[in-house]
């Protein structure tokens, strides 16, 4: 089978630093959880041929990243280079390697799920906040009356609660939308 050659070809490879140890353990743990759930369920053929298919283009799409990755990770480990020669390295091999961070593009599916909620969240405490300020409140509920335009009317602590409210829906706002 392809994903017995795969999970052979990955533990016969050369050993790699701590790092990748501690990612090559989580990953036996999970392939020991994926086992005990496949040997719990009851799959037919087709899901089991499905199911084999994603978990091989997964390591497929793991091999060719790290094809691509290991010319820098050379240049990376040769220390009796000077800067310069390093940077001229580093300049050759990003002309001659297209990477980019579209290599990960997997990993950003639940971003945009993220960034909708935090965005309907952000609009949500915004419009409350404005509710608050603009429809009449009974007068139990106005506790105190900070600073009086009239004798009638002034800014009292809802309003100030109410602004606080729209200023946190501004900030989820703005930081939903900061590219970091």
């Amino acid at each position: 089978m392809k994903l017995n050659k795969l999970l052979n070809d990955a533990q016969s490879g050369p050993n790699q630093p701590d790092a990748n140890g501690q990612n090559l353990a989580q990953l036996e743990k999970k392939v020991a959880e994926l086992i005990d759930a496949i040997e719990q369920a009851d799959i037919d053929t087709q899901h089991s041929r499905h199911y084999q298919k994603q978990i091989a283009d997964a390591f497929q799409r793991s091999a060719s990243t790290q094809k691509r990755i290991a010319p820098f990770k050379e240049l990376d480990q040769d220390n009796n280079l000077s800067r310069e020669e390093l940077l001229e390295g580093l300049e050759k091999l990003l002309a001659e390697n297209q990477i980019d961070s579209r290599m990960n593009a997997p990993k950003r599916s639940g971003k945009l799920v993220q960034k909708g909620v935090m965005f309907i969240l952000a609009l949500l405490l915004i419009v409350v906040g404005f509710a608050m300020i603009i429809m009449p409140a009974p007068p139990s509920f106005e506790l105190f009356t900070v600073y009086y335009f009239n004798i009638n009317d002034g800014v009292t602590i809802m309003d100030l609660v109410s602004l606080l409210i729209i200023f946190g829906g501004v900030l989820l706002f703005v930081l939903n939308f900061n590219k970091k």
